[in-house]
């Protein structure tokens, strides 16, 4: 018998997708801590920030963007901007397949871009380098482009369920934004990938992202209307993000200065707005604990925060940056859900939500209008806490921000036409 026959086998191929699972959720989980630790050395924006602390935020990015830069330019080039569009460009056909070179450099690059205070997300390089195990094994065993695509899709799947706890999310977010149609074999095999990752995070001890949270009544018909004007205004928001991320994609791209300087200067601009508004800083994921241990909030101050979240964004990413576009989504959305919620409840204060019900409403309906996938959006905040009756508002602001945002004309941020890296 062949070797390619015996990994035909339907039992040998849900072996490897378990195996991917497993594989990938160990990644994430040294991943996730091994950023933790460094990011709290090199920019721990909780403490009393000094002067000369402040300072260093002005240059710390820029010094993490030169170093990106060389690793991007003599490591790979796939590796600039965030990673889902090289997932969805290499995903067609096995020709254009994800090497070994190009998961170490993303993995390279984009701890050392959020470590040193770079604004990305650390699910896209997880949902990469997942993807890419994937791919990398399917390619070696030569199996159809069937197969190929359901392996990239399980290890995809994985990096989600390993972050985040959230192995619905994973699964939604292959069918969503990787799959052009359902199939009940691959939806199994990527189920597999999904909850065997979940499981490493599991045993590992970690707990859920977001648990515990008071949310007030959730099922009132005033929450659900509330949940519907979010949805609105984070269409606003998500448009805008990604078109401030393309603009400065295009104006970092024609820019007449070497590769290698081009993170660097990026860093550079983050930082200066760092030194007023140090909280841009990094995925965001911190910041968003803090919003959820409040009970009092400036809104006024959260507005400023999430429009300056949208550029240090898009400088980062833009300027060639390694990271995802997820974690900041996520604080855009919290921010969004806690500004429109608190206004509301001004105006309505019968209104029997808390200000962590609709962070979590803003989150979901932000992260569906930026990669345009609403079901991927709720159920990942569904997982973040475990509490489903959260579904129907969720659900709400998730579809109104998508088709709100689809009317804009702009594609989603994970369109390989807007943001090319291969």
């Amino acid at each position: 018998m062949s070797v390619k026959r015996i990994f035909n086998n339907r039992y040998i191929k849900l072996f490897l997708a378990f195996l991917i699972g497993i594989i990938v959720g160990l990644i994430a989980l040294l991943y996730n801590n091994i950023l933790d630790y460094f990011t709290f050395f090199l920019i721990d924006i909780g403490m009393e920030l000094t002067i000369f602390h402040r300072l260093s935020l002005v240059f710390v990015p820029a010094l993490g963007g030169l170093i990106v830069g060389f690793i991007i330019k003599y490591g790979s080039m796939s590796a600039k901007g965030h990673g889902i569009p090289a997932i969805l460009s290499s995903i067609e056909t096995k020709e254009r397949h994800l090497t070994y070179r190009d998961l170490l450099t993303e993995g390279f690059a984009s701890a050392i871009t959020i470590s040193s205070g770079g604004s990305g997300g650390r699910i896209g390089p997880i949902v990469e380098i997942g993807a890419g195990i994937g791919d990398l094994i399917a390619y070696k065993l030569d199996l159809d482009l069937f197969d190929y695509q359901t392996f990239l899709g399980c290890g995809a799947a994985a990096g989600i369920a390993g972050l985040f706890h959230a192995p619905l999310g994973g699964i939604m977010f292959v069918t969503e934004i990787l799959f052009n149609k359902v199939d009940k074999n691959r939806l199994i095999m990527v189920a597999v990938s999904a909850i065997s990752a979940d499981m490493v995070i599991r045993w590992s001890g970690q707990e859920l992202f977001l648990a515990h949270l008071n949310l007030g009544q959730v099922e009132n018909v005033y929450n659900f209307i509330t949940a519907a004007l979010i949805g609105i205004f984070a269409a606003v928001f998500a448009v805008a993000f990604v078109y401030t991320l393309r603009k400065l994609s295009d104006i970092f791209d024609n820019l007449k200065l070497n590769i290698v300087l081009k993170p660097a200067l990026g860093g550079l601009l983050l930082g200066m707005i760092a030194f007023k508004l140090p909280e841009i800083m990094g995925s965001g994921n911190r910041i968003i604990v803090e919003l959820f241990n409040q009970s009092e909030y400036d809104l006024k101050f959260l507005f400023i925060l999430l429009v300056f979240k949208i550029i240090a964004t898009a400088l980062t990413l833009g300027s060639g940056g390694s990271g995802g576009i997820f974690s900041p989504s996520l604080l855009i959305g919290s921010l969004t859900g806690i500004i429109i919620g608190g206004l509301s409840h001004q105006i309505l204060p019968f209104l029997t939500g808390s200000s962590s019900l609709y962070a979590l409403i803003g989150m979901a309906a932000v992260i569906s209008a930026v990669i345009r996938a609403p079901l991927t959006a709720t159920f990942i905040i569904l997982e973040f806490t475990h509490n489903y009756s959260l579904t129907v508002p969720l659900l709400i602001s998730s579809l109104i921000a998508e088709r709100a945002a689809s009317k804009s004309g702009l594609k989603s941020a994970y369109s390989p036409d807007y943001f090319e890296r291969l």
